[in-house]
């Protein structure tokens, strides 16, 4: 099924060039429309967004919650995609790959997480996993759940051998944090997560970087909740982690009476060896995009406001380009007549450190949330899902559960694009009706996609059951 490519403005009688900007994302141009539209097309000429379903998945969460990088297509073209679905009894990660060249019912190739004899996961269901390409061509794999006899979630890692059929060459817990019990016990409301929301990256030379929202049994709440704050760790390219085994703290990068919690990071290495993590933190108790970065020999450089606002700012991703410069996109919304008011929000940090203003990506007439965001040498591209105000989730959730982001978030996915520098972004074009939730876009060994590639999920109009897609554009010919 190919989506509708028109911008939800347009008339079925307007007449359309599908076109690439940067190579990557599709959009809905109107003949005459402005010079942008007529250079990108003369440029790179017309082209279509094909999609296909790679699987079915147990429900719309199979990506879902985490802003990490969940989707690598590698030099040769193939896409690899990590995605939360049962599998026998419990919900484990699968690592799909959608071999190259894609084609509308193409055939995936699934390898889902085994048991090893030093460490079960079947019996406890895992979480959304995130991946990372090292530059030997191995798949980096770190998630949160379960394990052996333990309900307690902690952080496991794996790594595939994508040489033939992929296969799983390691898995490990490198180390954990105790004492979830104890604080189960004692606190006031049922716990049942303790680390979770993994991010990575590796870096040019293979050293591997995760950070996650950990938490320990010395910081909690006045209710005695654990609060959630951003640590780190290192993977060595010869297998050194750089903490190991059971942990008194966590590694975390900066918790003080300024910055007390953060929640869900996303993590970027540049090519220069400079690492990026962003996530979202309270901040006078509201919650705001929160950035910092290490770089070799230096420690962290500590928790900067991304944008400043009064608004909640969640839900933030991030991307970075070949000049080392950061792209951020988050939700931002606000409680308005008992409803609420949501945004996607972008902005680019240059590689002298500052951020420029925000740019408002959504419209006006519209919620919005979950956004991803994509770069390759020539363009940044962006897509979220999105919904009229006071419409209810698939769980009776009015606005997706405002503001809370544990809720399934479901809508039409819509995306929209800029050239690298100009942050003239198109206004957003609709290529999946929905239900969609959860778009991520491609990472590549170059940081941008080595060939674009969108991953959401989505209902078959056909079954009504959930499926994982993938999205590409395709030259007319």
């Amino acid at each position: 099924m190919t989506p509708r490519m028109g911008r939800r403005d347009r008339t079925a009688s307007a007449v359309s060039l599908a076109v690439v900007i940067g190579a990557v994302l599709v959009l809905g141009w109107t003949q005459g429309e402005g010079e942008a539209a007529r250079a990108a097309a003369e440029h790179f000429g017309p082209c279509v967004l094909r999609t296909t379903s790679l699987m079915q998945v147990t429900d719309m969460k199979a990506l879902g919650y985490a802003n990490n990088s969940r989707v690598v297509v590698d030099a040769s073209g193939n896409a690899w995609v990590v995605v939360r679905s049962k599998h026998d009894r419990e919900h484990g990660n699968c690592l799909v790959r959608a071999a190259a060249p894609w084609h509308s019912g193409m055939k995936a190739e699934l390898t889902w997480l085994e048991d090893r004899d030093s460490i079960q996961l079947s019996t406890f269901p895992q979480r959304v996993a995130a991946i990372a390409a090292g530059p030997d061509g191995q798949i980096h794999m770190a998630w949160y759940g379960g394990a052996d006899s333990s309900p307690d979630h902690q952080v496991h890692y794996a790594r595939f051998s994508t040489k033939g059929a992929a296969r799983m060459e390691e898995l490990r817990s490198p180390f954990t944090v105790p004492g979830f019990a104890n604080v189960a016990v004692g606190a006031a409301k049922p716990i049942e997560l303790w680390q979770e929301h993994t991010s990575l990256a590796v870096d040019r030379d293979g050293k591997a970087y995760l950070a996650w929202e950990a938490r320990d049994p010395s910081r909690r709440t006045g209710d005695g909740t654990p609060k959630p704050g951003i640590a780190l760790a290192t993977r060595s390219p010869d297998g050194k982690w750089s903490v190991n085994g059971a942990l008194g703290r966590p590694p975390y990068l900066q918790v003080d009476e300024r910055y007390p919690g953060q929640s869900r990071p996303s993590i970027v290495a540049s090519d220069s060896g400079v690492v990026h993590v962003l996530c979202y933190g309270s901040v006078d108790g509201a919650q705001q995009a929160l950035y910092g970065w290490l770089a070799p020999g230096r420690g962290f450089s500590g928790w900067k406001q991304v944008a400043p606002t009064s608004g909640d700012q969640r839900c933030v991703a991030a991307a970075i380009d070949a000049k080392g410069r950061v792209h951020a996109v988050w939700r931002e919304g606000t409680a308005a007549g008992g409803g609420s008011r949501m945004g996607i929000y972008y902005s680019v940090r240059d590689a002298d450190g500052r951020w420029h203003k925000p740019t408002r990506l959504s419209t006006g007439d519209e919620n919005a949330s979950t956004p991803a965001v994509g770069v390759t040498d020539s363009s940044v591209c962006v897509a979220w899902v999105a919904w009229t105000p006071g419409a209810a989730n698939s769980e009776g959730q009015v606005d997706n559960g405002f503001p809370s982001d544990n809720s399934s978030v479901e809508g039409r996915l819509e995306v929209t694009s800029s050239p690298l520098g100009r942050e003239t972004f198109e206004p957003p074009t609709v290529i999946d009706a929905g239900p969609a939730a959860y778009p991520c876009w491609a990472v590549g060994p170059s940081r941008g996609a080595a060939r674009p590639a969108l991953a959401w999920t989505s209902v078959d109009a056909g079954s009504g059951r959930a499926s994982l897609r993938l999205g590409w554009c395709e030259r007319e010919k």
